[in-house]
């Protein structure tokens, strides 16, 4: 992903505006967290730094970019680098050095459950999706990191429901 034009661009434009903001407040993570319409959402200033595609070491390659007054963070990241092969033990050990980056620094670390996929392109990615959010989950226990498991509301039978998405991978409005 780091050779992605859309990745470089959006990379860019947060190193250029890491020092301008005073968010306290950052949605990290992919497509899901690019998407979003954070301060709208929130009412606040909230730093959104997802980007389309992009992957767990994709996210390592950034983290340099996060403002210096962040406070919060909320991630999600991983279905990309299962359906691209990776296994949830990988993603798992990235997402690890993800959330120490944040605990060295005194950000509180709240992690999204990644998202099972829909029905028409869920394959073989949601037996990894299910293997990851389980790690994530006791970890989180184990770190006293809030865990927000989204799937309990936005899945039925480890599938992503049809009712808030279009394509089986991206939430809708």
């Amino acid at each position: 992903i780091q050779n992605d034009p859309y990745y470089k661009h959006k990379v860019t434009q947060f190193e250029m505006l890491k020092d301008k903001s005073d968010a306290k407040i950052v949605m990290l993570g992919d497509s899901i967290t690019d998407e979003g319409e954070w301060s709208e959402l929130w009412g606040k200033v909230v730093q959104n730094r997802g980007i389309s595609g992009d992957t767990t070491s994709g996210v390592l390659d950034r983290l340099y970019t996060i403002s210096p007054s962040i406070e919060e963070v909320y991630i999600m990241i991983g279905v990309n680098d299962i359906m691209r092969g990776a296994k949830a033990q990988d993603v798992y050990l990235n997402y690890e050095k993800i959330v120490q980056f944040f605990q060295k620094k005194g950000i509180k670390v709240n992690i999204q459950s990644t998202l099972y996929i829909g029905e028409s392109r869920k394959k073989d990615f949601n037996a990894e999706v299910e293997k990851l959010n389980e790690k994530l989950k006791l970890f989180a226990k184990q770190n006293n990191i809030r865990f927000i498991d989204l799937n309990q509301i936005l899945s039925s039978n480890k599938v992503l429901k049809a009712d808030f998405t279009k394509d089986d991978l991206h939430l809708n409005g």
